[in-house]
């Protein structure tokens, strides 16, 4: 769980080895003599509420590119997914100029394969999808407020009439297994359509959804076939045929009321993007032991939540002589020297890209824009 805009722990900046140390330190340095570092280099103001700052060690070397999001100026931050149904890939600007946005960061890492994003997602009070991959999710709830934290994940089903609850394994993810319900909606575009030869009855929206809730829905019709049966613009639930799943499907009556539920662990969530580990928590840092690939010197993208309600959403190159990117670890503490209170890290690599005011501002590893599954999105105020 996590606890929104809790203010950092006092103690300053706790060093996980001299490289880390030096690295991050020499971000934040004093100018050398010969102008290699710089200190806290100047703000440029993109918009009300709005600011980029540029870090840049030359004998790393590496560079990192920041944007401070302040909602009580009027921007506020959103996500964004390609075309607004899975099966889409855009790159970043297309995505911000789609969204009208001022500035925008890659966000969740993809199945570029499939064309969606790899952890549970929500947009605007509707669920897109759940996933078995629970890790580091960001989320923004009904009254504004903002948390980073391991989500936990539920969907449920209601019959109005006997109180009766189902749960629902997984919302446009995949074929039900035995005994289990699982949700489709137009959302799930052409990579996750209702399965035929299954038990299906289709929803349609009474009541507007609302976070946390997808809404209320009457039943259209119900029956098993080979054919698929189309969501329309409600929701369509799906059983193996021959199960006890299936036999409730089949006991569904035309114009019955049912209610389905949805969360992820906290209260009112709206938004919600996932990414691979929570780096600061608390102010402290909160990335364990890591290995691998990933933990190495990459390009990265984070997000972090400032105890002032302030959004940072940081993009570092890499795999290039200017900039050998960051460690997971270099990350962390380059975030938690920022001054945020919880930040968490989102897909990287080639993926890492930066738009304002719809120019590229950092320099993708790939040497082009890459297309993406989904974005966070800078909003303007007004």
């Amino acid at each position: 769980m996590s606890t929104p805009h809790r203010r950092p722990s006092s103690g300053g900046f706790v060093t996980a080895g001299l490289a880390v140390a030096a690295l991050v330190a020499m971000l934040f340095a004093a100018p050398a003599a010969q102008g290699t570092t710089e200190r806290r280099p100047p703000v440029r103001v993109i918009a009300p509420g709005v600011a980029l700052t540029t870090y840049v060690d030359r004998r790393v070397p590496v560079r990192a590119y920041v944007l401070w999001i302040d909602p009580s100026q009027g921007a506020s931050l959103g996500m964004f997914l390609s075309d607004g149904r899975l099966g889409s890939v855009s790159k970043v600007r297309e995505m911000a100029e789609a969204a009208h946005a001022i500035a925008a960061v890659n966000g969740d890492y993809g199945n570029l394969v499939l064309r969606r994003p790899v952890h549970p997602f929500a947009h605007d009070g509707a669920l897109i999808q759940t996933s078995p991959v629970l890790s580091a999710m960001f989320s923004i709830s009904s009254d504004g407020s903002m948390r980073i934290g391991v989500p936990t994940e539920s969907v449920s089903l209601t019959e109005i009439d006997t109180g009766e609850t189902w749960p629902i394994a997984e919302w446009n993810r995949g074929r039900p297994s035995p005994n289990e319900l699982t949700a489709y909606t137009a959302a799930g575009g052409t990579i996750e359509a209702p399965r035929p030869f299954t038990c299906s009855a289709r929803l349609l929206p009474q009541g507007g959804a609302t976070p946390g809730s997808a809404g209320s829905y009457t039943v259209d019709r119900t029956g098993c076939s080979s054919s698929r049966l189309p969501p329309g613009d409600g929701v369509v639930i799906s059983a193996v045929p021959s199960t006890d799943a299936s036999t409730f499907v089949r006991s569904l009556s035309s114009g019955e009321a049912l209610d389905i539920d949805w969360s992820f662990g906290w209260p009112g969530v709206s938004d919600a993007i996932g990414g691979s580990h929570v780096l600061v928590r608390d102010g402290q840092i909160a990335l364990g032991a890591c290995s691998g690939a990933i933990c190495s010197r990459n390009p990265r993208t984070s997000v972090g939540l400032a105890a002032d309600g302030r959004i940072v959403l940081v993009v570092v190159d890499g795999r290039q002589s200017g900039s050998v990117g960051m460690s997971l670890v270099e990350l962390a503490h380059f975030m938690q020297r920022l001054g945020v209170d919880s930040a968490m890290n989102l897909d990287g690599g080639g993926s890492s890209t930066m738009v304002v005011k719809n120019q590229v501002m950092n320099s993708p590893s790939d040497g082009f824009e890459r297309s993406v599954t989904t974005a966070l999105v800078v909003l303007p105020g007004g």
